[in-house]
């Protein structure tokens, strides 16, 4: 009976030594590896107007820099490809304890229009991103339909490794989205047809380069923006016509039928204090029938929006629309409004009109 209770009592000891020897970074010893440790980087891009996260459905590649506190470079990462789009993608980054500063640019790989000036730079003032832009006639033209660029910093992270623990710490950069899809309608109410070659338009801005922290650069000559692409339509909608008699109160359905021209251009980031200019031209008389101070208007409808700046507004904001109609001298009819982004507002009174 004791010598039973003897070997009862040395199996339990066996099997409570063999789980604190497999216990890991548990117990520190100077026989056992260090505990796991490492700092990750997630990304998000839900600083848009859906409030939602679309990092896996839009940014197709990622690049980071770490800086130390002097301001130099200790490390950069990458990635692309179908990763990105997997919902639980992290960035693994072999830093060790320290704190840090990150920039990241995201959706330059394969990008033929925008240049980040090094990929290895001596300090984030190096990471600037300009846009692309072919001179003609003496203008800084684009006529490209620009992919999405993205910008985010993170500063003073502090990063420090438990020795007793596994340490994965997370740091979320979330993205700002820098360029910007414009749509410009142009409808003429009496459902004439608009030629391609009636009409012109432009938008002329300040905002080709990029400084690390996403701030404009001054760009000289200012960057004249071209269509891309340009559609004419016509769109029947139905309608009634009062034909009533004294003996007969019906009325007749019609069909109203109006021709648009649609003009598709891409621009960089947009600000609250921007000086940008959307001119509508008809070519045959050499003539500007619209010219108007864009982000003004584009602002109109921020109210639509929720109670936030401009500024958060116009960098949330990446798709915008604006619908000029246009009467039978092929002039701009101020009196029928405008539609931006779908909202119907009264143009505001500019004297540079």
């Amino acid at each position: 009976m004791h010598i039973k209770n003897l070997k009862s009592k040395i199996f339990i000891s066996a099997a409570i030594l063999a789980g604190v020897m497999t216990s890991g970074c548990k117990m520190v010893t100077e026989d056992l590896d260090p505990c796991p440790a490492q700092l990750r980087i997630r990304f998000v891009y839900d600083y848009n107007l859906k409030w939602g996260d679309a990092f896996s459905h839009e940014v197709t590649s990622v690049n980071v820099w770490a800086f130390n506190p002097e301001g130099a470079l200790v490390w950069s990462g990458s990635a692309a490809g179908a990763e990105l789009a997997s919902g639980d993608f992290y960035l693994a980054t072999p830093l060790t304890e320290g704190e840090y500063d990150f920039v990241a640019w995201c959706g330059l790989e394969g990008n033929a229009d925008f240049d980040l000036a090094t990929y290895t730079p001596a300090s984030k003032e190096d990471l600037e991103v300009t846009m692309r832009t072919v001179e003609e006639n003496g203008e800084n033209v684009s006529k490209s339909d620009l992919p999405g660029l993205y910008h985010a910093y993170v500063s003073g992270v502090d990063y420090e490794v438990d020795p007793y623990n596994p340490t994965v710490k997370t740091v979320t950069m979330s993205l700002m989205k820098d360029t910007k899809d414009i749509r410009v309608m142009l409808q003429h109410l009496d459902g004439s047809e608009i030629e391609n070659r009636d009409f012109s338009v432009t938008i002329t801005d300040n905002n080709a380069e990029y400084a690390w922290n996403n701030a404009l650069l001054p760009t000289s000559p200012m960057v004249t923006y071209q269509p891309w692409n340009i559609k004419y339509g016509q769109t029947t909608a139905p309608g009634e016509e009062d034909t009533r008699t004294l003996y007969d109160m019906a009325t007749t359905r019609v069909q109203t039928t109006v021709a648009s021209l649609l003009f598709e251009l891409s621009t960089g980031r947009l600000m609250a204090d921007s000086k940008a200019r959307l001119v509508v031209h008809r070519n045959w008389d050499d003539r500007d029938i619209i010219d108007i101070p864009l982000v003004d208007y584009f602002l109109l409808v921020k109210g639509h929006y929720g109670d936030i700046t401009d500024q958060e507004y116009l960098d949330r904001q990446d798709d915008y629309s604006i619908v000029f109609f246009i009467d039978k001298h092929s002039n701009w009819y101020v009196a029928g409004g405008i539609f931006v982004n779908s909202w119907a507002v009264v143009p505001p009174q500019d004297s540079e009109l």
